[in-house]
């Protein structure tokens, strides 16, 4: 498949075409399984639990609600109502409070990678202290043609946030556009593309829907628009995804 083949079709009518199941791993706070939104749509679930000795892993089960703080549901919705060939995978390292360790953030990530997932949903950030492990990961899902869309940090301390910074992955900064289907590409920048994060209508935990702000937002929108171009044209590589964004970036 050419990419002058792939860019005959808008973002936004890909919907409409036959497309295949894509994996999206969602590493973040929880789904919530049983809102309308996403019943059906969750098909694997693992919790990341910190210890004394560390963290290990436990599959839970997926058609409940397992959203112990409300972000994750939020950030599956924006996948599922964009791209309807997604299949999500719930990676549970957020807590109540919504934060988790260095450690767990890997750990999950690291988890989403060997379940041979095509697309890792990273709406959180890591400081730089743990860039070295964050790198090594990105780099074997990229040769693994795993598409690794990560979040600016909403607050820059001494960097953007950790993986977004790094090259393999697709970085994503929050503006506010008419639908999710337009975003900016921005040359020269360390995070490259711009989409929709501020006032985005999001699922809500236990039901119904709230409005949130954030690149935590933005950031599955393109995770969303990377599922429609792994769909329609699975033999993608993920320069190949990062070049059509370009393509179809304002």
């Amino acid at each position: 498949m050419s990419l002058r083949a792939a860019l005959k079709v808008s973002l936004e009518h890909l919907r409409s075409r036959r497309l295949a199941p894509v994996t999206v791993a969602i590493v973040d706070s929880g789904i919530d399984a049983t809102h309308r939104a996403l019943r059906g749509r969750v098909v694997h679930a693992a919790r990341i639990k910190e210890t004394d000795d560390g963290c290990r892993v436990a599959v839970a089960r997926t058609q409940r609600n397992a959203d112990v703080y409300g972000h994750g549901t939020a950030v599956a919705g924006i996948i599922a109502s964009i791209a309807p060939n997604a299949r999500l995978v719930d990676v549970r390292v957020l807590d109540e409070q919504n934060i988790c360790s260095g450690e767990a953030l890997i750990e999950g990530f690291r988890y989403a990678i060997e379940q041979s997932v095509r697309i890792i949903n990273m709406s959180l950030a890591c400081t730089a202290k743990f860039a070295p492990q964050l790198n090594a990961l990105c780099e074997t899902a990229y040769r693994h043609n795993q598409i690794v869309v990560a979040a600016k940090r909403n607050m820059p301390l001494q960097d953007y946030g950790f993986p977004a910074e790094l090259s393999s992955c697709i970085s994503v900064d929050m503006g506010k556009f008419r639908t999710p289907f337009h975003i900016l590409f921005r040359d020269n920048q360390v995070i490259q593309f711009v989409a929709h994060g501020e006032e985005v209508v999001v699922a809500a935990a236990g039901g119904g829907t709230t409005t949130m702000t954030g690149t935590s937002f933005a950031t599955p929108a393109v995770s969303g628009l990377c599922a429609l171009l792994a769909g329609a044209h699975p033999d993608l590589r993920p320069f190949d995804v990062k070049s059509l964004l370009r393509a179809f970036a304002r």
